[in-house]
């Protein structure tokens, strides 16, 4: 029988245009991991949200998984599959394209699906 955990790292976040990171999450022990994206509500001319997953050793220096990012201009889901992440996950976004004061762009919910 398989574990799974699944780990909520921002839900009802808002995003303005910039970048920004998530906390790390400890998944040395799982086989697979989905990182899924909800987005809620876009704002602005043109919203994009891009998201990355990352990986480290040791959970201090962190680069881009090999996974494609995930792009996201309207509501709706999305995952990035990921295999072959060794012990530390997060995910890298950046928004852009929203509104021009600095308002929200998007409100995101995002998790890790774990298992092993």
């Amino acid at each position: 029988m398989k574990t799974i955990h699944t780990a909520p790292l921002e839900v009802l976040s808002t995003r303005s245009n910039g970048s920004f990171t998530t906390e790390p999450h400890e998944a040395g022990w799982a086989d697979e991991a989905l990182a899924v994206a909800y987005v809620r509500e876009v704002a602005g001319p043109a919203p994009v949200l891009v998201l990355r997953a990352q990986i480290s050793a040791d959970g201090a220096r962190w680069f881009d998984h090999p996974a494609s990012p995930l792009h996201l201009r309207q509501p709706g889901g999305a995952s990035l599959v990921l295999s072959h992440f060794g012990n530390w996950l997060r995910l890298a976004g950046e928004v852009s394209g929203g509104p021009p004061d600095g308002a929200a762009a998007c409100v995101i919910d995002l998790y890790w699906v774990l298992k092993g």
